[in-house]
């Protein structure tokens, strides 16, 4: 009856704690597929604690003989592999976040290649056409992952790319943070090219005008600084944008300095390319002293240092006494 129980996962983890505390360690199959849905402590009726529980649960007892049937259950069950000369796709039909659970429980206990190729092609599937819960615990199991199965990376880079869409209003944003977190720091860990990474920031710069944007914002610097002097490619939407953003009517003094320090970046490249934007920067930054008299003045100060040694020309020095540091 417990193991039953423990099938049921739509309650809360307090009410599978006892019940796990309970279970006698007699070996079966059975046994197995019911702790395979309680490993994974992020899962909403799972916990650290009740992930626990199966870890000591596990360690007392011979688990072996019982892998085999799960990893025919965990394919059969959960998902269809199609397999063609050029491509692997898993189809899950309707979402099930059980599955997730027993691929980090195989992570755990069968760890083999062929795991580590049906979780990741469960993580492709989960991060195409799961919901935005759904494809965060992808992302979660995806980091749990002791190694990736390199032919898949750019599966999953391309499914982990679509979930940069989800900002407000398509995704609320106590939902749209977490997700765009775990899929920014997986895009930036898979992409193999500057054209990778160019075309990842030229998707930021198309949702930055969202509640958003502090985090993309924060991203805009960390891919910036990434690609170096090949942001050349992209310097006119980023210096659009972030001009647009200072002078803004709703900037917060955190944006304020992020947008500045970008800017500030890429004008220490010292390329003489970006003098033709100086102008735009010299109107940008007037408005936004005058706008918040001596609130941003530092950051203004070593902006203007850092353009006219680049510039080094009489007329931008006067230019710059206009912005009111």
């Amino acid at each position: 009856m417990t193991l039953d129980k423990l099938l049921d996962t739509t309650h809360s983890a307090n009410t599978y704690h006892p019940l796990l505390k309970s279970i006698e360690t007699t070996s079966s199959y059975e046994l197995v597929l019911a702790l395979s849905l309680h490993a994974d402590p992020n899962l909403p009726w799972c916990s650290l604690e009740n992930a626990n529980l199966v870890k000591s649960i596990m360690s007392n007892f011979d688990y072996q003989p019982y892998i085999p049937q799960l990893i025919r259950h965990f394919k059969s069950s959960s998902k269809r592999i199609q397999r063609t000369a050029l491509n692997k796709h898993i189809s899950l039909g309707e979402e099930n976040l059980g599955v997730i659970s027993q691929a980090w429980f195989l992570v755990d206990y069968a760890y083999t290649q062929e795991i580590c190729i049906l979780a990741m092609l469960l993580v492709v599937d989960v991060l195409t056409t799961y919901s935005v819960p759904g494809k965060i615990q992808g992302f979660k199991l995806l980091s749990h992952l002791p190694e990736l199965h390199h032919p898949l990376l750019p599966q999953v880079r391309s499914a982990a790319s679509k979930c940069l869409v989800h900002v407000p209003p398509i995704t609320p944003i106590a939902h749209s943070l977490p997700l765009l977190e775990e899929a920014y720091h997986w895009v930036y860990k898979l992409n193999q090219t500057t054209p990778d990474y160019i075309q990842t920031i030229a998707t930021i710069l198309s949702t930055i005008n969202t509640p958003a944007r502090p985090f993309l914002l924060q991203q805009l610097s960390k891919y910036t600084r990434r690609v170096s002097t090949d942001v050349f490619i992209s310097t006119s939407k980023i210096f659009y944008a972030l001009n647009n953003i200072l002078v803004s009517l709703d900037i917060t003094p955190e944006e304020v300095a992020l947008a500045l320090t970008i800017q500030n970046d890429i004008i220490n490249l010292n390329h003489k390319f970006v003098l033709t934007y100086a102008y735009d920067f010299i109107g940008a930054w007037s408005i936004l002293s005058r706008r918040h008299p001596g609130k941003f003045a530092d950051q203004l100060k070593r902006n203007i240092s850092s353009l006219q040694k680049l510039a080094n020309n009489n007329d931008i020095d006067t230019l710059c006494t206009y912005i009111a540091i």
